[in-house]
């Protein structure tokens, strides 16, 4: 009996520790592509274009700024009917000042998972935020498909609405180029692909990003028209009390 306890104690061991190792091994390959990533601010132009299942394709420009890995702020420039619509991040704490009524939005909790400035897109607030792959999910190997990896990231914040992603990551070039995202309620809710990478100031980024939403077949394709990184940004942007005038 005690023999038969220490070979089960013994591949008990030898289980957590492979686990350990393929979860660092997740680490140590998002940490890479954080690291091809990172800038320490950040401009980008982009248009955003909403693309209902059977219905009229409604564009959006938008201006983003960002610093550091948890500080972001975007701003609706057309159409006019929505301009000036401004969204500020600041290390997880969401404010949306919206033009039509002059007023401030803090955004919460479940709230986050809602859709960016309200536009309808399938962009949620949570999506939008800036963030890490390495520091943002706890991470492990999920699969290997010759080619890619698939990585599994649960997130760490606790208000998260999504249950975990799955990253799929081309090996040679070490890039994400589809996320799937689960949640507890509706499971694979949404997929991002990934299209067009490039290097700009030496920062790898992605052209073209496709959201689409399982859940009623609608998709949003973010173009990015133009990038800069690494340039003095105005603080203004990133002061809860300035960033909407």
């Amino acid at each position: 009996m005690k023999k038969t306890f220490t070979i089960i104690t013994m591949l008990v061991s030898l289980l957590l520790a492979g686990g350990n190792l393929m979860a660092e091994e997740a680490l140590e390959i998002m940490g890479r592509i954080d690291a091809k990533q990172k800038a320490e601010t950040s401009q980008i132009r982009m248009m955003m274009q909403i693309v209902p299942a059977g219905g009229s394709i409604r564009e959006y420009k938008v201006e983003s700024f960002g610093r550091g890995e948890k500080d972001s702020f975007m701003v609706f420039i057309e159409p006019a009917s929505i301009r000036g619509l401004r969204i500020l991040e600041l290390d997880n704490d969401t404010r949306v000042f919206f033009p039509s009524t002059g007023r401030i939005r803090r955004i919460t909790g479940d709230q986050k998972s809602g859709s960016a400035g309200g536009i309808g897109g399938d962009f949620s607030y949570e999506d939008m935020g800036s963030g890490s792959y390495s520091k943002d999910y706890h991470l492990s190997m999920a699969g290997d498909e010759g080619g890619n990896w698939v990585i599994k990231g649960v997130p760490l914040d606790p208000e998260s609405s999504y249950t975990q992603l799955l990253f799929f990551v081309d090996k040679p070039k070490e890039q994400v180029f589809r996320t799937e995202y689960y949640t507890a309620d509706e499971g694979h809710k949404k997929t991002l692909v990934y299209k067009g990478y490039r290097r700009v100031q030496g920062i790898e980024m992605p052209s073209r990003l496709e959201m689409t939403n399982h859940t009623d077949s609608q998709k949003t394709v973010i173009t990015i028209e133009a990038a800069r990184y690494n340039i003095q940004i105005d603080e203004k942007y990133f002061n809860p009390n300035r960033f909407y005038r």
